[in-house]
C-alpha cells in the first residue's frame, strides 16, 4: 500500500501541479528501501508512457467524472492490472487501501471501476492519439510532420523503457571485454565510438572505472552532437547549458589542450555540473555561469560553440514521458523564441572559421527547422528508436 500510495501522490503532482517525475519520485524515494524505490519507479513511469490508453480503458467504467486523486489512483491500478506482473487482487486491494488512506470518499468507487477493469479485456478500439500514447495536438503534430507509418514506427519505441547508454573514455573493447566477463549485458552503440548500451536498471554506478571517471552516461545520440564539432587544434570550445556535464566531459576527452569554457545559467545546476566534472577529472574545464542568450564574449572570440539548448525533450519521451504532460504547443513556440535567440549568440561570438553545433533533444519541426532555417546549416534529425534518443543536429 505504501508504494501505491506514493505512486498515487508522485503522478499526482505530475499530472496535475506539472512537477518533474523526478522531482516527484524524490520526495518519496528516501522513504522506501531498493526494492520498493524499484517498484515506485515502474509505476509511475509506466503509467506516464501509458496514460491514453489507460485512461481509456479505465473511463469505460466511470459513470462521473473522478476527482484528481480516484482519477489518479485508477491509472495505478489499471497500469498494474494491464502491464505488471501483479496479481489482480493485489493489484484492486493494494491501489484501494492507498486511495483510502488519501481519499476516502473515492475507496468505494475506485475499488468498482477497478474490479470491473480486472474482468474485462482491454478496449480493442483506441483513438490514433491514444494508440500513439500522446496528447491529441502532439499527435496531430507530428503526423502531419512526418506521415502516419513513421509516427507509428518511432511511437511503439517511446512505450518501452530505454536502454542506458554510456560515453566510455576507457578503451571501449576492454571495457566491455571486462564487464561481459563479469556477467553484465553490454553491447558497443553504433553512432558513437564511445557508446556501450546496457539494459535498463543496470546500477552504472557499480560498474567498472565508474569511481575513476572512465564513463559518463549520455545516450549515443547527444554523443553525436558532441562528435559533430569536429575541429582542429582548438584554443577554446564553449559548450552552452552545459549541465549536467556528459557533453562537457566528452570535449574535454576529445580536445584535452583546448580550455572548454562550460556555461550554465542555473545556479541549482551547478553543484552537479561540478561533482560531475570532478569525478570525470576534466581538468581543462572552466565554469562560467552566465546566460546563452547574453554571453560575456566578444565577437568572434572562441574557436567552436556547441549549443545543446533547452527544449520541450520531445525526442526523449521514452526517458521523460512526463514531458507529454509538460509541455504544449505554445510552449514549443516560446522554446524555439529562446533557442533562435541562443543560436543567434552562438554566431556571434564563433569565429567566422570557426565550428558550431547547434543540438536539441527534440523532433519538433518548430525547435528543428524552424530554429535553423535559412542559416545554411547542415541539418540532421535522428527519431526515437531501439539504441537512441531523437536528436536534432546543425552544423555550419
Amino acid at each position: 500500500m505504501i508504494v501505491r500510495k506514493a505512486a498515487i501522490e508522485a503522478l499526482n503532482r505530475i499530472l496535475h501541479t506539472s512537477m518533474k517525475a523526478d522531482a516527484a519520485i524524490d520526495l518519496f524515494d528516501q522513504y522506501l528501501d531498493v526494492r520498493d524505490r524499484r517498484l515506485l519507479h515502474e509505476i509511475v513511469y509506466g503509467v506516464l508512457r501509458r496514460f491514453y490508453s489507460l485512461e481509456a480503458d479505465m473511463s469505460r467504467y466511470c459513470n462521473s467524472k473522478p476527482d484528481d486523486i480516484a482519477h489518479t489512483a485508477l491509472l495505478v491500478g489499471t497500469h498494474q492490472l494491464r502491464h505488471m506482473r501483479v496479481p489482480a487482487h493485489a493489484a484492486v486491494s493494494e491501489t484501494v487501501a492507498a486511495t483510502k488512506a488519501l481519499q476516502p470518499k473515492a475507496l468505494g468507487f475506485v475499488n468498482a471501476v477497478l474490479r470491473r477493469v480486472a474482468a474485462s479485456e482491454p478496449p480493442q478500439k483506441l483513438k490514433p492519439q491514444q494508440q500513439a500514447e500522446l496528447p491529441k495536438w502532439l499527435y496531430t503534430a507530428w503526423r502531419d510532420a512526418f506521415g502516419v507509418d513513421r509516427l507509428q514506427q518511432f511511437c511503439q519505441v517511446l512505450q518501452s523503457p530505454p536502454p542506458i547508454c554510456l560515453a566510455v573514455f576507457a578503451n571501449r573493447e576492454q571495457w566491455l571485454a571486462e564487464v561481459c566477463a563479469a556477467g553484465i549485458e553490454a553491447e558497443p552503440g553504433e553512432l558513437s565510438p564511445y557508446a556501450v548500451l546496457l539494459p535498463a536498471g543496470t546500477p552504472v554506478m557499480q560498474l567498472p572505472g565508474y569511481a575513476q571517471g572512465a564513463l559518463v552516461v549520455m545516450d549515443q545520440a547527444a554523443q553525436m552532437a558532441v562528435l559533430a564539432l569536429e575541429i582542429r587544434h582548438p584554443r577554446s570550445i564553449v559548450d552552452l547549458c552545459a549541465a549536467p556535464g556528459g557533453k562537457t566531459a566528452l570535449l574535454a576527452h576529445l580536445y584535452p589542450d583546448a580550455e572548454i569554457i562550460a556555461v550554465e545559467l542555473n545556479s541549482a545546476r551547478l553543484p552537479r555540473l561540478q561533482e560531475n566534472l570532478a569525478r570525470l577529472k576534466c581538468k581543462n574545464v572552466r565554469l562560467l555561469q552566465a546566460d546563452a542568450m547574453s554571453l560575456p564574449f566578444a565577437d568572434d572570440s572562441v574557436d567552436a560553440v556547441l549549443l545543446d539548448a533547452p527544449c520541450s525533450a520531445s525526442g526523449v519521451l521514452r526517458r521523460h514521458p512526463d514531458a507529454k504532460f509538460l509541455h504544449d504547443q505554445e510552449h514549443v513556440r516560446l522554446l524555439a523564441d529562446r533557442q533562435r535567440l541562443m543560436l543567434a549568440e552562438a554566431i556571434r561570438v564563433v569565429r567566422d572559421d570557426g565550428r558550431l553545433v547547434y543540438a536539441v533533444c527534440s523532433i519538433h519541426p518548430e525547435e528543428n527547422e524552424g530554429v535553423t532555417a535559412l542559416l545554411g546549416l547542415e541539418c540532421q534529425r535522428l527519431f526515437p528508436a531501439e539504441a537512441h534518443d531523437g536528436f536534432y543536429i546543425a552544423t555550419n
